[in-house]
């Protein structure tokens, strides 16, 4: 049976119509779903019933997930106990409750709120990040999307020509740096060292160009440090004009798939006396036979 699918914005994200996915989907169902995520970038599924073991399952038909790095320091407890999974909440590891607005966690996720694409501060980047919303506050904490394809289709040829081949270094220290924090461990520090990524990134099933740039990009190899940042910002103002972008406003059992490799996002604030949970597992972008039998 075909997918039922509704675009949300023109172009971009839709949201796909009565499909459950705490089962295993057949292997057609998860060709069709591939072909939506390169059409719109940014799929939502709405009303799911998603535990921590279906959502990993459900990943890995796309891919093999990514697993959760930073805690190389003593003392530091994780909430979740997948390492597979990111904990994109404003709660507690103790005792479940709504942080301290200096609690280290909620340093490091202030990031989220730059625009970013997942891990490219990975030698092995991000693929398709998929986020579960198992609470969520009255008002605030949606989500924004800017479609990083079709600004690169809408980038003056010369822009193109300037840009092509050219390639950045990306850090997760750096976007944190740039909101003023750098308590790291020197584990934490070796465990992700920068990784160089090409600007322009091309869909190997499509041929389709995106410009690939986020917060976490510090400079562009070969050029001056400012300069290569006027361009990274200028790229990001491209994609993140008000017509390309969708704003989720998430309820719960929400999960929305977005490509990385074509989308920037960036978490909007909220009333942090109210639980914030969302869960989120991103696959890496290597070569995979991404229709698979579950196992």
């Amino acid at each position: 049976m075909a997918l039922s699918v509704r675009e949300l914005h023109p172009g971009f994200a839709a949201e796909v119509l009565d499909l459950a996915l705490a089962q295993p989907l057949p292997d057609a169902t998860v060709a069709e779903l591939q072909d939506a995520m390169d059409r719109h970038g940014v799929l939502v599924f709405r009303g799911q019933h998603l535990d921590d073991h279906s959502q990993i399952a459900f990943a890995r038909r796309f891919g093999p997930p990514e697993r959760y790095v930073l805690s190389y320091r003593p003392g530091i407890k994780l909430r979740l106990g997948q390492p597979e999974m990111v904990d994109v909440s404003n709660l507690d590891a103790t005792t479940g409750q709504p942080q301290d607005r200096n609690a280290r966690h909620r340093m490091v996720n202030l990031g989220n709120r730059l625009w970013h694409t997942d891990s490219s501060f990975k030698q092995v980047r991000g693929a398709l990040s998929m986020l579960y919303a198992h609470a969520v506050p009255p008002e605030g904490g949606e989500t924004e999307f800017g479609d990083c394809r079709t600004a690169y289709d809408r980038l003056p040829a010369s822009v193109k020509q300037q840009i092509e081949g050219l390639e950045a270094e990306h850090s997760l220290m750096h976007s944190r740096a740039t909101l003023g924090f750098t308590d790291f461990s020197p584990e934490e520090r070796a465990a992700l060292p920068p990784a160089v990524h090409k600007l322009v990134s091309v869909n190997p099933r499509t041929g389709r160009k995106s410009v690939y740039v986020a917060s976490h990009a510090s400079h562009v190899l070969g050029m001056p440090i400012a300069e290569g940042r006027l361009l990274i910002a200028d790229l990001i103002e491209a994609a993140t004009r008000p017509d390309l972008v969708y704003r989720h406003a998430w309820r719960v059992g929400d999960l929305v798939v977005w490509d990385n490799r074509r989308t920037l996002h960036r978490g909007m604030p909220f009333d942090e006396s109210y639980p914030r949970d969302l869960r989120r597992v991103t696959t890496s972008d290597v070569a995979f036979p991404w229709v698979t039998s579950p196992t």
